[in-house]
């Protein structure tokens, strides 16, 4: 997670690139959640993703992060309505001192719990929430091209060719995502009611968290730049052509593309959702 929390990181183009959720899916989770709905604590929240979305069914929400800059970018849209209900604060995920015990309804934590210490986090967060409250996860990875070809370029580009991104990838955290967080399970002694969806591109099923979206390829671009390993790449070839550059234009070469060319992209997403045990 090093990369996101860099002070050169570009939090703004995180915040305007990265796919938001459907309020289908906060809905979706709300109604799972049944208990009261006082406050609810986004963690790892980014630019506010999930935050925003989430006032509408809170009476308070906080949002923290690791990354000065991540929050920075967060408090700049709180405004209106949003300044009574939302509150933005640099925190680990692993500690919560800020909380009260058994004080919060809701934590969620959305595309970014493969960074955490796991065994640190199930506890603290068990601390805080009260007794059933819920804790929802959910995460997203490798964008699918609706073209065979395309998507071939894709993966050889973000992990199959060892001289462009795959080496660039954090790990053990960037596997985990990519394997829809079957190895980050909360722990049965904490919590229960646990329950998960899956979502892959071109398969049938009941997820309620669904990321496709037609954007122009030049908006693509900048969503491969919030990337944390095309940020290690920059770091570690500054004086080199950008290597996200050469792979859209060969993108564009090889498919006939243009920047303004609209695609078709979808999302492998997981959702899994707990309660703290009374």
């Amino acid at each position: 997670m090093s990369a996101f929390s860099s002070a050169n990181f570009n939090s703004e183009g995180y915040a305007q690139f990265r796919p938001n959720y459907d309020d289908s899916l906060f809905d979706f989770i709300h109604n799972y959640h049944t208990g009261e709905s006082k406050l609810a604590v986004d963690i790892g929240c980014g630019s506010g993703q999930a935050a925003y979305p989430l006032s509408t069914y809170f009476d308070k929400v906080i949002g923290t992060d690791l990354s000065a800059k991540m929050i920075e970018t967060a408090n700049k849209k709180v405004s209106g309505d949003y300044v009574d209900k939302l509150e933005f604060r640099v925190s680990p995920a692993e500690e919560l001192g800020f909380l009260a015990d058994n004080s919060v309804d809701l934590i969620t934590a959305a595309q970014c719990i493969h960074w955490f210490n796991h065994t640190k986090f199930f506890k603290e967060v068990a601390r805080v929430l009260k007794p059933g409250g819920t804790l929802a996860f959910w995460g997203y990875a490798d964008p699918v091209f609706n073209d065979v070809v395309a998507d071939k370029m894709a993966m050889d580009f973000t992990y199959d060719d060892p001289t462009k991104l795959g080496p660039y990838w954090e790990q053990p955290g960037r596997d985990l995502l990519r394997n829809l967080l079957k190895d980050v399970n909360a722990p049965d002694e904490l919590f229960d009611q646990k329950k998960t969806w899956e979502r892959r591109p071109g398969v049938s099923g009941d997820s309620p968290l669904e990321i496709k979206r037609q954007i122009p390829l030049e908006y693509y671009s900048h969503y491969v730049k919030t990337w944390s390993s095309y940020h290690r790449w920059k770091e570690a070839h500054q004086n080199q052509e950008d290597i996200s550059d050469i792979y859209i234009k060969q993108l564009q070469a090889k498919m006939g593309w243009t920047p303004k060319t609209v695609v078709n992209i979808e999302w492998l997403t997981v959702l899994k959702l707990a309660k703290r045990r009374l």
